[in-house]
């Protein structure tokens, strides 16, 4: 091999490392993001749904990439109270037994919803330090 293959091989194997990190950024990014924003909303939720309603939208949050033309049709289900507490039920079994769920999405979810709770329980702690 020559000098020239091995600086070629180089070059390509930083960018692929590079770009390796720059997604996992992106990544956080968004991530943290989308927690701020369920964290926003909290706002409104009674403390016993708490729960519930951020698993609810996580996994809307998963399912809207799937569903980009029926936006409007998905909020005016949300929108609908009925169509809510039906939801929130569900979330409410889901979480009472994860074990359970075979759904990819959903087990996605659960586990950004573990993910939540530590970024919440985080966030708590950094609060009172500097309080």
């Amino acid at each position: 091999m020559g000098s020239t293959t091995l600086t070629v091989i180089a070059i390509i194997s930083v960018i692929i490392i590079a770009a390796g990190i720059a997604v996992h950024f992106y990544k956080k990014r968004n991530i943290k993001k989308l927690f701020e924003s369920i964290q926003f909303n909290l706002g409104q939720v009674p403390k016993n749904k708490k729960n519930s309603f951020i698993l609810l939208m996580l996994i809307e949050t998963m399912t809207a990439p799937m569903n980009k033309g029926k936006a409007a049709a998905q909020m005016s289900k949300l929108n609908n109270p009925k169509y809510l507490n039906l939801q929130m039920m569900q979330m409410t079994r889901i979480l009472s037994n994860p074990e359970s769920v075979k759904d990819k999405r959903t087990k996605q979810a659960l586990k950004l919803h573990t993910e939540y709770r530590a970024w919440e329980e985080s966030q708590r702690a950094s609060r009172s330090k500097t309080a």
